[in-house]
């Protein structure tokens, strides 16, 4: 995108107040949504029908039936958004992981699923800066169904004049911020994320962020690489038929987030051109989606290309999808193997679950904060040559765990220690 494009301000558009007291939309607003486009642009259309600053009361309401006719007919009928080749990025999605004065010590703030408009990811968003990161990452899905209405208001801070909430602002970090493709962003084609919040991402130069051109992305220096993958436009499936359980959990009807082609032609030609001869950084794995979990299914097409292309491991893999806060051992059901961490607690709500299969949490949070849901929170990563950093962070600036990584120069990542910070009995492990 053009480099006139301006930077997100770090203060919101507020429009007038014409329509009465404004509040932000309240986790209560996005609870018990499913992973559903049909249900996703039903809730979405009786939030516009309700009265404004106030949370869905006509949920059959005849204008809510008929805008959510038309928005998800809309999106039935319309093709999903073209996936841009890495070629539509100057640096052919490729970035460096390097600090403003050209050294490897540099500071990521990362988030999943934050994109909801409520006072936890506003929160979040204030713990993030706090971090003062170069580079601030999100991991994916905008809520209820990412269009640009909703990209502008739980991302850009840009007024919605239909419900007058308050709008949030995704924070950014002094060199530039990137952000991931997810479900939800799918269920409105793609056009909010890559139309809408791309171009207000990307590099930032004298003030003015550059755009970001793909959902992919790496970001690399001497030792390390971050390699971003888009498992969220393969996420959805056949409209209607996607909705049918057991049906739905067919490949061929229900989305399999696999890796779009240009994405897989960039890791072969781009990122790893030359297979034969091992590259001997450090990888760290960036998806939407779960590669496997203890709570949840699996989505393991990605974790398959990834290794066919020449990510041979074991790799540090962040994901979201599932809203939680956990972290595993290392582990693949595939010949990739990886240390999972699920950071998928930016800013939905939270429900506490005990995982129910393997492999079973290293680690993982279970403490009730306000209304009985859990708590929201991000994680800071500071790279400084082999070493690697990273710190979880509650909404609240209470530190959960600390662990340190390190690239030993063959092409694995090691995980040298793991320390549970907190002193709560519902923060289960590590010791």
């Amino acid at each position: 995108m053009s480099a006139s494009q301006p930077r997100p301000p770090q203060t919101g558009l507020y429009a007038a107040n014409t329509r009465g007291p404004r509040r932000r939309r309240t986790r209560a607003d996005l609870l018990h949504l499913p992973r559903s486009v049909a249900v996703s642009h039903m809730r979405r259309a009786q939030e516009a029908a309700s009265a404004p600053n106030f949370p869905p009361a006509a949920f059959f309401a005849p204008a809510a039936i008929l805008k959510w006719a038309r928005h998800y007919l809309a999106y039935v009928i319309r093709e999903k958004h073209f996936f841009p080749h890495h070629t539509a990025s100057p640096q052919n999605a490729m970035y460096d992981l390097l600090d403003e004065n050209g050294s490897d010590h540099v500071r990521i703030a990362l988030a999943g699923d934050w994109g909801t408009g409520t006072d936890e990811a506003a929160n979040v968003a204030k713990q993030m800066l706090t971090f003062d990161p170069h580079f601030t990452l999100h991991i994916g899905d905008v809520y209820y169904v990412g269009d640009p209405i909703e990209v502008n208001e739980n991302c850009l801070g840009i007024c919605n004049p239909i419900n007058n909430y308050n709008p949030v602002l995704w924070p950014v970090g002094t060199l530039g911020s990137f952000a991931m493709n997810g479900n939800h962003e799918m269920y409105a084609n793609g056009i909010g994320y890559f139309d809408v919040f791309l171009p207000r991402l990307g590099l930032r130069r004298d003030g003015l962020m550059l755009g970001q051109q793909t959902s992919f992305f790496c970001l690399q220096n001497a030792h390390w690489r971050l390699i971003a993958v888009d498992t969220g436009y393969n996420s959805t499936g056949i409209p209607v038929l996607e909705q049918i359980p057991l049906l739905n959990k067919l490949a061929f009807i229900g989305g399999n987030c696999r890796l779009p082609k240009p994405s897989t032609d960039w890791l072969q030609e781009i990122v790893i051109p030359h297979p034969e001869e091992p590259d001997p950084r450090g990888i760290v794995v960036l998806s939407h989606q779960q590669y496997y979990s203890g709570f949840e299914s699996d989505f393991r097409k990605p974790a398959r290309q990834l290794f066919a292309a020449g990510v041979k491991g074991p790799v540090l893999w962040f994901w979201g999808h599932e809203h939680r806060f956990a972290g595993y051992d290392l582990f693949g059901k595939d010949q990739l193997k990886a240390y999972g961490r699920c950071v998928g607690h930016g800013g939905m709500p939270l429900g506490i679950r005990r995982p129910s299969r393997n492999p079973q949490p290293k680690f993982w949070d279970g403490r009730k904060g306000l209304g009985g849901l859990g708590v929201n929170g991000h994680v800071n990563l500071e790279f400084k040559g082999r070493e690697l950093h990273a710190d979880y962070v509650d909404l609240n600036g209470t530190k959960l765990v600390e662990e340190s990584w390190a690239a030993p120069g063959d092409g694995t990542v090691q995980l040298l220690a793991c320390k549970k910070v907190i002193n709560d009995p519902d923060f289960h492990g590590p010791l």
